[in-house]
């Protein structure tokens, strides 16, 4: 393993924040800075942020999840806090299946879980080969990946309507770590696009039977118009997982965290105060 890894600081126990597929740990930097008032926070960026890893030796997410739980018990780590955003929600709460005293407490933060018909379409998708052929992942092979600088990339950015709701400080955070500078001059995206689209066409169909494995207090939050964390899974989650509570975060999509940092620093404590 060849893992990056980011001690945020902060005063209190342990907590570690896994990011989301597409943006490095700095992206969320306003989110752990408020973490770190009650917390010392850590951070692993993922493997598609590791030098000479290759994306087509991923056929699902275990991997990227015993990633996760080999670098906290190599560091001795252990009950802490884990905390995730989409693909490291799914990440942590895998991890937290499989070794139950890695964490203490499980945050996922709008995780991509389906249920449903979208659990069936998606299985089927995937077993007749196709995963490669859905619009997120053919977006994520055609991203654009250099500008002259970034300035240039915060316009192009700005522009996209899946951006305009994020915080503008966070949209700086996320130029800064999410672009490499060139030495020829120029920038160019530090996460590489073919991991981006590798992980969405390999994402899991069907986590329940690991959920429900899942034996320490957890938090869902669910972004309010959310088209990842689904009301029919956040309800099924309520059933069926246990152990877990659930919330929704008002004004806010899958990128809540970047759009209402404070607000999801807040709602977190809440739930870390309560146990």
């Amino acid at each position: 393993m060849n893992s990056a890894w980011h001690d945020w600081g902060g005063t209190g126990p342990p907590l570690h924040f896994a990011h989301a597929n597409g943006f490095p740990p700095g992206t969320y930097r306003r989110l752990i800075g408020d973490l770190t008032k009650r917390h010392h926070v850590v951070s692993m960026s993922a493997r598609p942020l590791w030098p000479d890893s290759r994306p087509q030796v991923l056929r699902d997410w275990s991997p990227l999840a015993e990633d996760l739980r080999a670098e906290l018990n190599r560091r001795g780590l252990r009950g802490i806090v884990g905390v995730g955003h989409s693909l490291g929600a799914v990440t942590s709460l895998l991890a937290a299946a499989a070794d139950p005293g890695l964490f203490s407490a499980v945050v996922a933060v709008d995780p991509l879980v389906f249920t449903g018909a979208h659990s069936l379409f998606w299985g089927t998708v995937k077993a007749v080969g196709l995963g490669g052929r859905i619009s997120l992942v053919r977006g994520a092979r055609r991203r654009r990946e250099l500008w002259s600088d970034r300035g240039e990339a915060r316009t192009s950015y700005s522009s996209k309507k899946v951006f305009a709701s994020w915080d503008p400080e966070v949209l700086d955070d996320y130029l800064d770590a999410g672009m490499v500078d060139l030495p020829q001059g120029g920038v160019r995206l530090r996460y590489p696009r073919e991991w981006e689209a590798r992980i969405f066409s390999v994402a899991p169909h069907d986590l329940w039977a690991q959920l429900t494995k899942v034996s320490v207090p957890t938090l869902f939050v669910q972004g309010e118009h959310s088209d990842t964390f689904l009301d029919a899974a956040r309800a099924r989650v309520e059933r069926e997982v246990p152990g877990s509570r659930t919330v929704v975060v008002a004004d806010s999509s899958h990128f809540l965290p970047m759009e209402r940092p404070s607000e999801l620093a807040g709602v977190i404590e809440e739930f870390l105060r309560e146990l």
